[in-house]
């Protein structure tokens, strides 16, 4: 065995030599690849935040561009859905004017039967700006049956009496109005009088005795005498009663009954007493 390896020990030496050659040119090329990706990791650290200012730079215009197109389309968004809101806001209160219409229609409707057959349904249309708590224009005239000293009337008693009529249209003058005069009774003591406008909204019972039996409170109602108004609807209600100085005469004050700020509807019966 040793005589085997000295005589080969040159060949042994060689391939030993030829194994570190190896050994050595693969240490050298790991060395070079280490320090070249060493290289490139501290290039494209140091490279990289240039690169990404570059990109922000060239970007940022676009992305600016964009970003105002979005905002504005936003924008018109939003003004979309709040005119889109808005209308239907108005269409729901609408609505709802049209069901409170109909109700009330429905109800005016039903008082109806309690009128006598000729009585004609009115809508308001129109008061007189000067004079608006005196008289106003209903939607139905001459061509409807409505004639002059026809009595307007509601569910809450009189109302007043037509003035003027056109083919189309009339004019009521209200019992507030000063030329407006009623013939009374007092539902209590069936003390008679007559109700007076003041051209306030405010009633006076007037041509009534200081003795007589008249107290606040009581209920005042149409008595039918002269044929203008039918008989038995409410005028008004006693506000006070006071005696002048000389204790002769009497100052009685009538609230109407008709709350006229809220009157819509009336309804238009005959000159005549239909009661009778």
């Amino acid at each position: 065995m040793l005589k085997f390896f000295l005589k080969n020990l040159s060949w042994f030496f060689l391939m030993v030599l030829l194994v570190f050659c190896v050994w050595l040119i693969v240490h050298r090329n790991s060395s070079r690849s280490n320090r070249a990706r060493s290289f490139k990791s501290e290039t494209l650290a140091v490279w990289l935040p240039f690169q990404e200012t570059i990109s922000w730079l060239i970007t940022f215009p676009e992305n600016t561009l964009n970003a105002v197109r979005e905002l504005r389309t936003l924008r018109q968004e939003v003004n979309r859905l709040q005119l889109d809101n808005q209308s239907l806001r108005l269409e729901l209160s609408n609505h709802k004017s049209i069901e409170s219409e109909l109700a009330r229609l429905q109800q005016v409707l039903a008082l109806k039967s309690k009128f006598p057959r000729k009585a004609k349904i009115s809508r308001i249309i129109a008061r007189d700006p000067s004079t608006w708590n005196r008289s106003f224009i209903i939607d139905i005239g001459a061509e409807d049956g409505v004639l002059v000293d026809s009595p307007a009337v509601s569910e809450q008693g009189i109302v007043g009496r037509v003035v003027e009529v056109t083919a189309h249209n009339a004019r009521v003058l209200m019992t507030t109005d000063s030329n407006s005069s009623v013939s009374g009774i007092d539902a209590r003591s069936r003390v008679t009088g007559i109700v007076q406008g003041t051209g306030l909204n405010q009633l006076k019972y007037g041509y009534v005795e200081a003795n007589e039996d008249v107290q606040k409170d009581d209920v005042i109602v149409s008595s039918g005498l002269g044929g203008a108004f039918p008989k038995g609807f409410a005028i008004g209600s006693v506000l006070k009663k006071t005696q002048t100085d000389n204790g002769l005469n009497v100052e009685i004050e009538v609230a109407p009954a008709v709350d006229f700020s809220s009157l819509d509807y009336v309804f238009i019966l005959p000159p005549i007493d239909v009661f009778q």
